[in-house]
């Protein structure tokens, strides 16, 4: 039977299509750079701290789910590598033994292989638990160890080709004698076991407890009812053959899982009928498996020929991407038996019994010709099968497209049937709306809608005929269109109109047309008004609400976000739950802004992604709770050469059996940290250090952390760890010491007390000394304060003496004010008089003039000199200068002094000019005229030798 009779086997006696994954689950390789070890990898195991081990060829290599880390304890190859309780054992050429951390949790090797008998059993291949025992298998014999001593070597008939425990029986595959079993201390033939003489048994798993399942390497899978052996009758058995099976495992109780040299991973069901092949070309980098294991999450490890790599075949979602080379997807169909995908590529399809062949292969999607280019959409409906394109709406007939639309007609994004017309539908453009009308049961191009040029992605009618817009940047516009499908009005919402809301988006749920922003959603009412829709919102947290919701035709509600979608699923009592953790792996795989999703049925839902389509299974239930370990894997300090690792056990128990001592000086500490969680990366991490955090740090990727100069004192090192399905680790504690600096060390505390009691003695010698001191120094202190008392009555007589002084000369002033008083007094009485005297003189004068008598003439006279005399009278003057002497003291002598030659009449001048008269006053006084005295201010400016520009007045008040 060649291979395509086996398949086509395999699509007929499939009886339910969606059952199984579509695509391929996401696969994680890693390369010899990242683990630091050779290109083989054979066996893989997982200890009881979920920490992963692989055999290598370079050595054991670890993983903790950050960090890689190769152990060079053994040289040369590693051929297996079995966890059982706290040892890990492995087996090499010649050589046997565990590896255990010790109690700093280093991980140090012991060798089992204490005899040149043992070191010369050859290669070994396989290490199993049974009864309580391990069983080293190698090619020379089964070594039996009973806590880790060697009880007794089954050596081989042959050559021991391989080993299994299965259903409690120990089965070993003796190249010459076939297949036999371990039973006590000794191997015996088993029914029908001679079969395998002459074979290579790659893999033994149960179906039953009466029924085991026996692969070879070239010679395919056979049954085995503890009595006879059949050729197994599953249709993948051809493939198998071909494959070459290397190693195997059951999955669950429905899959198995086959390691294969050519074609990496075949998982069938347990009837043979063929589920997934996942090799080279599909994602596996490297076609040989030399070894397979299912982890505690159900992932699945492959120990590659070149490489390691992990399926997460628990995953509910696979991939059609990457191998298919679809493109980006953006929408998805089934029509009359085949299926249809929409890319920014093209239009592909695939017929239905090669959707579901889990061999198909890229050239099982065919391209339909002349659709190169970006789909938006496609409608289906009988005899009809339409294409929303960037050049316009395809139709599509078998493998061909004819382009119903004019080149006018640009990016078709989704098609809409007019309500009650079913031979009509609108198409939202790039550039406005179109009509279409069915004629003769195929759809045509009937007219652009006049009035409306904008982009129209997203349309939906409201109860009163309207027809809703949104464009992504404008905002939403509600078209009233006429009978012939014209647009006669436009009303434009924007942001303005929702506070709070952007890009609005509009849609159709419950049968109510819905408008969706990123602060809430609106509904349109039967009578065309706008409205808060308030039924979703606890759904949804604040300013979080989905960018885009789509009902499919079960009433679930899709709500996307922008890089991660959940789903309210419709209930019975018509009520919503919500779920979201089955579509984290999709999570920034979404084709941002133009999501979509398909239901095909009620366990099948496909989403467009960048590279391709995802395929979610709903009946696949996932336990998304599975606990988890968080392990310290480093602590350091200054200067540590190994660090101090602190792993926690499968119930998250730790035992940290001893506590590290550092000197202040080493103090700068390092902790790295990581969660043994294999399904996803995106693990967070919270740390506690007591003493120094108030609270515990918030989540954050970071798997380390750095502290310096810390305190001396105990501390405690807390970290715990969650994955995205929200799901925590059990804290884990970690101890250690710091030691205070020197000074502050218990035997400087000694020292410091000591030294404070010589101090207090010392002191206390001094005090008394001082009292004695004192007593003298009081007599001493008693003088000085009666000379500083009598110092102090002094300056207090003297202040007082001071106040004296300034009370007299407040005096004097005051007497001098009187005096100034006094002489302008005197001042204005002779220029009164004089002024008086010069009237009179006037008159004599005149009346001279008139009478002729001698005798008057001669009185007149007389009395005239008289005046004359009484004018010029220097008694007034020397009254006067008394008088200014004693309220300008020294004046006139400073004025002799310093010009001698002055005359008496100048001096009169200076003297007047220093009380600061005016011309015509001191003309009265001195009985001249106002010219003269000019004249005399000129003579007096020349004696004082004054320039043109001095001031006479200012220079005389200066001196």
């Amino acid at each position: 039977m060649n291979r395509i009779v086996s398949i086509l086997l395999l699509i007929s006696s499939v009886s339910v299509l969606y059952a199984q994954k579509l695509g391929i689950p996401e696969i994680e390789y890693f390369n010899r750079r990242q683990y630091g070890g050779a290109t083989q990898n054979w066996k893989v195991s997982q200890s009881e701290n979920d920490l992963m081990y692989f055999a290598n060829n370079n050595g054991l290599v670890e993983y903790d789910g950050v960090k890689w880390q190769l152990h060079r304890q053994v040289g040369g190859v590693i051929r297996s590598v079995k966890c059982i309780n706290e040892y890990i054992y492995i087996g090499t050429p010649n050589d046997f033994g565990y590896f255990k951390y010790d109690s700093l949790h280093h991980l140090s090797y012991t060798s089992l292989a204490n005899s040149e008998e043992l070191r010369g059993l050859r290669d070994v291949w396989t290490i199993n638990e049974w009864n309580d025992k391990v069983i080293i298998h190698a090619e020379g014999g089964l070594i039996i160890i009973e806590n880790n001593e060697v009880l007794k070597v089954v050596p081989s008939i042959s050559r021991f080709v391989s080993c299994f425990v299965v259903n409690d029986m120990l089965l070993v595959h003796d190249e010459q004698e076939g297949l036999m079993e371990l039973r006590g201390d000794d191997i015996y033939p088993i029914s029908g076991g001679g079969f395998f003489a002459e074979m290579n048994v790659s893999s033994i798993m149960s179906l039953s407890r009466r029924e085991l399942l026996i692969g070879t390497m070239n010679n395919g899978v056979f049954k085995w009812d503890m009595n006879k052996v059949t050729p197994w009758d599953g249709s993948s058995n051809e493939l198998l053959i071909d494959a070459s099976i290397f190693c195997g495992t059951r999955y669950n109780e429905e899959l198995l899982l086959f390691g294969t040299i050519q074609n990496g991973v075949v998982i069938t069901d347990n009837k043979g009928e063929l589920v997934m092949e996942i090799d080279k070309d599909k994602g596996l980098a490297n076609n040989t498996v030399l070894g397979i294991f299912v982890d505690k999450e159900g992932g699945v490890w492959c120990g590659l020929d070149n490489g390691i790599a992990r399926i997460s075949l628990n995953n509910n979602v696979s991939f059609l991407t990457g191998y298919y080379n679809l493109g980006t997807g953006y929408v998805q169909e089934q029509y009359e038996g085949e299926w249809f995908f929409g890319t920014n590529q093209a239009l592909y399809k695939i017929t239905d019994e090669g959707f579901r062949n889990p061999l198909k292969d890229r050239d099982d999607f065919i391209k339909i010709n002349g659709t190169d280019g970006q789909v938006w959409n496609l409608y289906k409906e009988d005899g009809n099968l339409l294409c929303g394109h960037n050049l316009g709406v395809f139709e599509i007939v078998n493998n061909q497209s004819k382009l119903i639309t004019p080149s006018s007609v640009n990016g078709v994004w989704n098609f809409l049937k007019v309500p009650g017309h079913s031979d009509l539908m609108i198409s939202g453009t790039y550039n406005g709306l179109i009509l279409m009308q069915k004629i003769n049961g195929r759809w045509t191009f009937k007219r652009h809608l006049e009035g409306f040029s904008e982009s129209s992605r997203y349309i939906e009618w409201d109860d009163l005929g309207r027809l809703w817009v949104s464009h992504g940047n404008q905002g939403i516009f509600c078209l009233s269109l006429s009978d012939d499908y014209n647009v006669e009005k436009v009303r434009m919402y924007t942001a303005d109109d929702f506070p709070g809301n952007s890009s609005l988006v509009v849609t159709r749920i419950n049968n109510r047309t819905t408008l969706i922003g990123n602060n809430g959603l609106f509904i349109v009412g039967k009578n065309g008004e706008v409205k808060d829709y308030d039924e979703l919102d606890h759904f949804f947290a604040p300013h979080q609400y989905p960018s885009i919701i789509k009902e499919d035709r079960f009433n679930n509600l899709w709500l996307f976000y922008r890089d991660y979608v959940e789903v309210l699923r419709y209930l019975e009592d018509g009520t919503y739950t919500k779920i979201s953790l089955p579509f984290i792996p999709l999570e920034r795989k979404l084709v941002t802004n133009f999501e979509s999703v398909y239901i095909a049925d009620h366990e099948n839902v496909f989403f467009g992604v960048e590279d391709g389509y995802a395929h979610y299974v709903m009946q696949d239930h996932y336990n998304y709770r599975i606990p988890f370990n968080v392990h310290l894997r480093s602590f350091t300090g200054r200067k540590d050469s190994i660090p101090y690792v602190l792993l926690q056990k499968e119930n998250g128990s730790n035992e940290q059996l001893q506590v590290p001592v550092y000197s202040f000086k080493q103090n700068h500490f390092e902790f790295k940290y990581a969660a043994s969680f294999y399904g996803d990366k995106a693990v967070e991490y919270s740390t506690f250090l007591s003493g120094v955090d108030n609270a515990p740090a918030g989540w954050t990727s970071s798997s380390s952390r750095q502290f310096t100069k810390l305190r001396e004192g105990d501390y405690v090192f807390t970290v715990k760890a969650r994955n995205r399905f929200g799901v925590q680790s059990i804290p884990l504690s970690f101890k250690f010491t710091v030691l205070p600096p020197w000074h502050r060390h218990v035997y400087a505390k000694v020292a410091y007390l000591v030294f404070i009691l010589i101090i207090a003695f010392v002191v206390t010698y001094i005090f008394n000394r001082r009292i004695e001191v004192s007593k003298q120094n009081e007599k001493l202190k008693a003088r000085e304060r009666y000379k500083e008392k009598e110092e102090h009555l002094t300056n207090e007589a003297l202040r007082a003496e001071k106040e004296m002084i300034k009370m007299r000369n407040d005096k004097l002033r005051g007497e001098m004010k009187f005096k100034e008083k006094e002489l302008a007094g005197l001042t204005v009485h002779i220029i009164q008089k004089n002024n008086l005297l010069s009237e009179l003189q006037g008159q004599l004068k005149r009346i001279k003039r008139i009478k002729s008598n001698d005798e008057s003439d001669r009185k007149i006279d007389n009395l005239i000199k008289k005046i004359d005399k009484d004018i010029d009278n220097e008694t007034n003057w020397q009254m006067f200068e008394g008088q200014f002497e004693q309220v300008h003291q020294s004046f006139l002598n400073r004025l002799v002094e310093k010009f001698p030659d002055l005359s008496d009449k100048e001096k009169k001048l200076c003297a007047y000019i220093k009380m600061g008269m005016a011309s015509k006053e001191i003309a009265s006084l001195m009985n001249i005229s106002t010219r003269s005295v000019e004249n005399n201010r000129y003579k007096l400016r020349q004696k004082l030798g004054l320039q043109s520009g001095d001031d006479l007045s200012e220079i005389i008040t200066s001196i």
